[in-house]
């Protein structure tokens, strides 16, 4: 794995010293580990990543049929693995018999030896090595995932994130007996000319980070004095399916800076990829200059 791409100073070991905008770094976030160079949300896919110098990993999560949470994107096996079926109506130990295919998966997707990890096995692998933003595909397993994260002691190694609607009002995670201790990150739509806005709404969830999509790119460069007072990093996707408009990987590898150095002279100091090695040497480079 190339991690020679760059030498990069130690990042800070507190996640809250990591997302602070005192921390001039604009964060990577490797988009269900580095699926490119190991099956995705394996654990060589979290090794793979954190080699490269990725921040955070993004991983999946839902239960299994007997309730043990496993890494995985989507609803069923088949696209992944070896095995058939829907993975909330099948048990551990037949997901646990399923072997991982490579990269993004697929029927042509060669098979590896690599086996689905339980969310509590990726935590233990990323610990100390890489943060782990953990998306919970039900949300009614959040208690599950908070649950594991609590019992191996990793808050200060995670962040958990929902969507919110920052005009509603409605925040239910305030009442969360975990919210606190726990870093959170809500996820939300920019309204047309009201991003600031949207940041003051939202100031009662105390976030490190909001995860944005947006119709204008000019709504988050108007949100810096706001994101600033409340010291928010902003993460944005760059994923082909993320639909920012066409600010996406596809378009950034041939021209990084009209996507990646356009969304970061906006403001925006987190990107979630699919193309780690591409956007860690951009970056590598715009530190050089």
């Amino acid at each position: 794995m190339p991690s020679q791409t760059a030498s990069f100073s130690p990042r800070p070991a507190d996640i809250y010293e990591l997302l602070s905008r005192a921390n001039p770094d604009v964060l990577t976030i490797a988009h269900r580990g580095l699926w490119t160079a190991a099956p995705e949300n394996s654990l060589a896919a979290i090794r793979a990543a954190a080699e490269l110098g990725v921040e955070f990993v993004e991983i999946d999560t839902q239960a299994t049929a007997d309730g043990t949470l496993v890494v995985i994107h989507d609803k069923t096996l088949d696209r992944t693995t070896s095995g058939k079926g829907v993975v909330g109506a099948t048990a551990f130990a037949t997901v646990r018999d399923a072997r991982l295919r490579e990269g993004a998966g697929g029927e042509t997707a060669p098979l590896t030896d690599e086996r689905m990890p339980t969310l509590e096995e990726a935590l233990e692998e990323a610990r100390g090595r890489v943060f782990v933003n953990i998306d919970t595909k039900f949300p009614r397993e959040l208690p599950l995932v908070i649950a594991t994260v609590r019992r191996l002691g990793a808050e200060g190694h995670v962040i958990i994130k929902s969507d919110v609607e920052p005009e509603s009002g409605n925040f239910p995670v305030l009442d969360a007996d975990w919210f606190g201790s726990v870093p959170y990150m809500p996820m939300f739509r920019a309204r047309p000319g009201k991003f600031a806005e949207d940041l003051r709404l939202i100031e009662p969830l105390r976030a490190p980070m909001v995860e944005v999509k947006f119709t204008d790119i000019a709504d988050l460069a108007a949100g810096r004095e706001e994101l600033e007072r409340q010291n928010i990093r902003m993460w944005v996707n760059t994923l082909d399916v993320a639909h920012n408009l066409d600010f996406n990987d596809s378009r950034a590898v041939k021209d990084p800076q009209s996507v990646w150095g356009a969304l970061v002279e906006a403001g925006v100091g987190a990107i979630q990829t699919d193309t780690n090695v591409e956007f860690k040497q951009w970056l590598a480079g715009r530190r050089a200059r």
